[in-house]
């Protein structure tokens, strides 16, 4: 092979793949090889001469538009996923460049074809004619012999870039003394920027009045690093008439719960998916999403992520910018699709994630609705009685001097100390259950004494673990099997469990796993953790089935989950109605009794 200083510059004329007549100069080792590599471009009638004295010679110190990156290299990509070699893929890239890199890419072809590898063929090219961290990507294909994910990360890079240049060229640079008026300075002056972890730039809130796509006038509010900024993000969305103001400081949005619940997300993840195999990009796909949500806190969480991906963020990155809006598991599985170039599969098992927690968190409730709604009806009949109506067979009592018996006086006593103390009793019982919610809340150690104790308790105690259990593998599983690492598995799976028993055991796995110990270790011998799921735990690590496993598992104590509710309701049933039927049956002994010492005294 020759070396870079060793290149002459040729004038040739051919014919191109597509039939065109071409005449061009390039540089090469000699005119044997320069004709062999425009014949293996696909070239015919290929003349070649010396460039003449004088002659006009080829610009090679020009640098490569990054502008046309992500086009041209997803040629590349398509290519090599489609089976061809390396070399091929390139010509491929080559013959189908349409833009002022083509020159550059010719000279890379033919580097390649003279035996260079990737990284030396663009190096070879010129000092920063490629970017550096196109060279690097390269190198590291060269070290571990596989392409693919460096193109995968290259081209999430450049799309990324992409977008960010399309935003500049509609939105402008964002320069706020040039693009707000004096009137919006002096209203934003007071108010503070609101950055949040991630952030990049300052986002000022503004309340906006338009007209929708659909000829309604709509209002609401965004935040926006500039008023042109806000405006034209509307515009994208198909508003139109749109006056914006900023916000002052007390006009303040009150969300009780901004987040996205795991009925919305399976049903908008699905959503998603679909649109994105179906051919529209990401951000027509949640553009669609943030019109048609009813919410207004769904809206302007889905406005929101449109925003910072037309910024030119990453869906991951985007996502994790909105707070607690979106659970930290799917950020992290959408920020390893964006790895692996596959976000639709990723988008539909998480979406049947999301479906199978809701199908929990609905089982736990219709389980416990029934006896709530019957014990709160027993405790509001028993106070009706004791206020209202053993008052009146008091005087009756006392006027015929009757004999009262001891279950009668103590319903008297409690129905006196009730009348009088009610006040107090009501804020008694919600001040204890204030400082029980902040006593658990924030004293680890009373959380966990709580949480150890109801999980102890008979049924309901394994309706917990089992809840729990199926949560932590069915979590596990889908980290697992879209090749998320075990250490980030599992710090994912300490963030979504609030229950302090399994934080312990899952941050003893991370100790272990630091010690080079295997992660069944940890569960081996805890009572929280079932025999069965434990078992199924060493099988999937000695077979390197950890992920199918963990599948198994979740679906056994889904199913076990399920079948314990169903009992609870059954056995709950008999149990509510005895108990009301005590309350007021004891009420009613205490009121019937002295009726019969009445009538003894008649007679």
């Amino acid at each position: 092979m020759g070396n870079a200083q060793d290149l002459y510059t040729f004038k040739y004329s051919a014919t191109d793949v597509t039939g065109a007549h071409i005449n061009s100069s390039f540089v090469a080792f000699s005119i044997d090889d320069l004709k062999i590599f425009l014949e293996t471009l696909g070239y015919s009638h290929v003349n070649i001469l010396p460039l003449k004295a004088g002659s006009k010679v080829p610009d090679l110190k020009k640098k490569l538009n990054v502008k046309f990156v992500y086009e041209d290299f997803l040629n590349f990509y398509q290519s090599l996923k489609g089976g061809n070699n390396l070399f091929s893929s390139v010509i491929f890239m080559v013959n189908n460049c349409n833009n002022d890199n083509k020159s550059i890419y010719l000279r890379f072809a033919y580097f390649m074809q003279k035996g260079y590898n990737l990284s030396t063929s663009m190096k070879l090219l010129g000092e920063n004619i490629i970017p550096n961290d196109i060279i690097e990507a390269f190198s590291k294909a060269d070290s571990s012999g596989e392409i693919l994910p460096q193109l995968d990360v290259l081209l999430d890079l450049y799309h990324s870039k992409r977008k960010k240049s399309f935003m500049e060229t509609i939105f402008g640079k964002s320069n706020q003394s040039a693009s707000i008026d004096k009137a919006a300075k002096d209203a934003l002056s007071g108010i503070g920027g609101r950055e949040k972890s991630g952030k990049t730039a300052t986002l000022y809130p503004f309340k906006y009045k338009a007209v929708s796509e659909m000829g309604k006038k709509v209002s609401g509010s965004f935040e926006a690093e500039t008023i042109d900024d806000c405006k034209h993000f509307l515009e994208l969305q198909g508003y139109t008439n749109i006056k914006i103001v900023p916000r002052s400081k007390l006009d303040i949005d009150i969300e009780f719960n901004a987040k996205l619940k795991a009925a919305d997300l399976s049903f908008d993840l699905t959503q998603l998916s679909t649109y994105i195999k179906s051919g529209i990009s990401l951000i027509d796909g949640v553009t669609i999403l943030a019109k048609q949500a009813k919410k207004s806190v769904s809206k302007k969480i889905y406005q929101k992520l449109v925003y910072d991906l037309l910024k030119g963020y990453s869906l991951s990155v985007a996502m994790d910018k909105q707070g607690e809006a979106f659970p930290q598991l799917l950020i992290n599985m959408v920020r390893s699709a964006e790895m692996t170039g596959d976000l639709p599969s990723i988008l539909d098992d998480m979406a049947d994630y999301y479906e199978g927690v809701e199908q929990t968190k609905k089982t736990m409730k219709s389980a416990m609705t029934y006896p709530i709604l019957v014990l709160t009806l027993a405790i509001g009949v028993f106070i009706f009685m004791l206020m209202y109506l053993v008052p009146q067979f008091i005087t009756l009592y006392e006027s015929n001097g009757a004999s009262l018996p001891g279950i009668t006086l103590f319903v008297i006593g409690l129905s006196s100390f009730i009348q009088h103390s009610i006040i107090y009793l009501i804020l008694g019982i919600i001040i204890v259950i204030l400082i029980f919610y902040l006593c658990y809340r924030n004293i680890f150690v009373f959380r966990k004494a709580i949480q150890t104790a109801t999980m102890k308790m008979p049924i309901f105690g394994n309706i917990i673990i089992y809840n729990e259990v199926y949560t932590f593998t069915k979590t596990f599983a889908s980290l697992i099997n879209h090749g998320v690492f075990i250490t980030d598995s599992m710090e994912i799976l300490s963030k979504i469990t609030n229950n302090e028993v399994y934080k312990a055991i899952i941050a003893k796995t991370l100790s272990n796993l630091a010690k080079g110990d295997n992660i069944s270790k940890s569960f081996k011998n805890e009572w929280a953790f079932p025999t069965v799921a434990y078992h199924m735990l060493v099988t999937g690590e000695n077979t390197g089935q950890l992920g199918l496993m963990m599948e198994k598992v979740s679906e056994h104590y889904q199913q076990l989950h399920k079948a314990l509710v169903d009992q609870l309701k059954g056995l709950i049933e008999p149990i509510m109605i005895l108990v009301v039927a005590g309350i007021v049956g004891v009420i009613l002994v205490s009121i019937i009794t002295p009726m019969f010492s009445i009538y003894e005294q008649v007679q």
